[in-house]
């Protein structure tokens, strides 16, 4: 049990890949906090998991992402339930708005059509898929590491590992939700600029990039039609990313791993432009540190540009 006596909180657990996240580690011995905003779902995935794995190893607490307040209990209530240590913080809970992507509601950023702009000021568009995907991963981060900060480290070198869940829409064009792009963009950037900050701390930052995994947040149709044709990420591939994340002898931070079917690559940083755009990026923070913390070698994983 490669995980066994750590605690780990997993927000958006009560379905999709923080259900799948939360079941990968109870398995490999963690005790897991879930944390959801839907109590009534997140109540009885509890009570299913404590049949199998126990009451003493999960737990829930109700968690709107959006809330500071809200993502602060959420880690008290983890210390006081299984601390006083959290070791693993996964940063998943998630909305689209793929169901109303050719929608002409004006609400809904880049696909609305106003029929008239004199009352367009009364009009915004709705910016919760932003409030959720970024500033709710922003949040827990830094609440992550405000706990991190006052553990000592354990026995292989770690404060904490911080996972956050990005999408392909991190790195690929995705014209169908622009702020769901927008957002996992952020969890991207964020995580390559705190990744190598934080490594000499003993702490870690990384995020997945999934394809389409069977969720909530892709239509049923959707996902039966990639199940046909072989090209559904299954949620192993999703959980052998985070093994690669938060297995104790790995320094791997500030990266982001695609998963797409059966395979897992690391995407690559890009390089430089030339020596005056590498001179420039090294007046705030200096290159070399970044490179040397960045370094995937050994990981066991291709690559890719």
């Amino acid at each position: 049990m490669a995980y066994a006596g750590k605690v780990a909180i997993v927000t958006g657990a009560a379905s999709g890949i923080g259900l799948g996240i939360t079941e990968h580690l109870l398995k490999e011995g963690a005790k897991v906090m879930v944390a959801d905003l839907n109590e009534q779902q997140g109540q009885k995935v509890v009570a299913d998991l404590a049949k199998s794995h126990g009451a003493d190893n999960v737990a829930f607490c109700s968690t709107n992402v959006t809330e500071w307040s809200s993502i602060c209990n959420l880690f008290a209530h983890t210390y006081k339930t299984f601390g006083p240590r959290i070791d693993f913080v996964f940063a998943n809970a998630g909305i689209a708005q793929m169901r109303e992507m050719r929608s002409s509601d004006p609400t809904h950023f880049a696909t609305s059509a106003h029929s008239s702009l004199d009352d367009l000021s009364s009009r915004p568009p709705s910016l919760a898929v932003i409030r959720v995907n970024l500033d709710g991963v922003l949040y827990t981060l830094h609440a992550a590491l405000a706990y991190f900060r006052q553990q000592e480290k354990d026995q292989d070198g770690w404060r904490g590992k911080f996972v956050a869940t990005g999408s392909n829409a991190s790195f690929y064009p995705f014209p169908n939700d622009p702020l769901y792009a927008a957002a996992k963009q952020g969890v991207l950037g964020t995580c390559r600029a705190v990744g190598p900050k934080v490594i000499d701390e003993g702490i870690t930052v990384n995020c997945f990039g999934p394809s389409v995994v069977a969720t909530g947040l892709a239509p049923p149709e959707f996902i039966a039609m990639l199940e046909r044709e072989h090209r559904l990420t299954p949620m192993k591939t999703v959980t052998n990313a985070v093994d690669v994340f938060i297995n104790p002898k790995s320094r791997v931070t500030g990266q982001i791993i695609e998963n797409c079917g059966l395979k897992n690559v690391f995407r690559a940083i890009p390089t430089y432009m030339d020596e005056a755009a590498r001179l420039n990026m090294n007046e705030f923070h200096p290159s070399d540190q970044i490179d040397r913390a960045l370094s995937v070698e050994g990981a066991g994983l291709e690559v890719v540009a």
